[in-house]
């Protein structure tokens, strides 16, 4: 199925970073705006709809590489600037990754930076709560500027105009690899 040619092989990245708007799910959550939004309900795994009746769903591999990320040990945090962050939670809850597991229950509880700003200090963040330094972290996002600024802090960033597909996990495997080799 998807994702079952994912590269695990070490070395893995201590602690992978994602946003969460367009790049783990579609549509983002200021587009369900006029009427849609919570509460939510799950229509699969990977689907759910708002309480007008909008599909969200999970991008590219999302579901299985997050179950593969559990397998593997690798912490999961969130680096989000969502105008809704209680739907975000909410979601996360609801989806599932291909193991059945709900999203939020693969991410560190005490890794869930949602709010304005620039992405340096979500990610500042994540890294002095997880003792994890942030050259040893991989960070996906679907904003190019983000991903400047992110990158400007030494973590490996990764754009994903699509969300996260197969392409984009080798593509931050590789570059991680490449700047721990130095």
């Amino acid at each position: 199925g998807a994702g079952a040619q994912m590269d695990f092989t070490d070395p893995l990245p201590e602690l992978v970073v994602f946003d969460l708007d367009a790049c783990v799910w579609f549509p983002e959550m200021y587009m369900l705006w006029g009427g849609g939004g919570a509460p939510f309900t799950a229509t699969s795994g990977s689907t759910a709809k708002d309480c007008a009746g909008t599909q969200v769903r999970l991008l590219g591999v999302i579901p299985e590489l997050w179950n593969s990320l559990k397998q593997h040990g690798v912490r999961v945090a969130i680096a989000s600037r969502t105008d809704e962050p209680t739907w975000a939670l909410e979601l996360l809850g609801l989806l599932t990754t291909a193991g059945g597991d709900p999203l939020i229950s693969i991410v560190d509880p005490d890794l869930v930076e949602m709010y304005k700003g620039s992405k340096q200090g979500h990610l500042r963040n994540i890294s002095r709560k997880s003792g994890v330094a942030l050259q040893d972290m991989l960070f996906f996002d679907d904003d190019p500027t983000n991903i400047s600024d992110v990158s400007a802090l030494g973590v490996t960033s990764i754009l994903t105009p699509e969300g996260v597909t197969e392409i984009s996990w080798s593509q931050g495997l590789e570059e991680f690899r490449q700047a721990r080799r130095g």
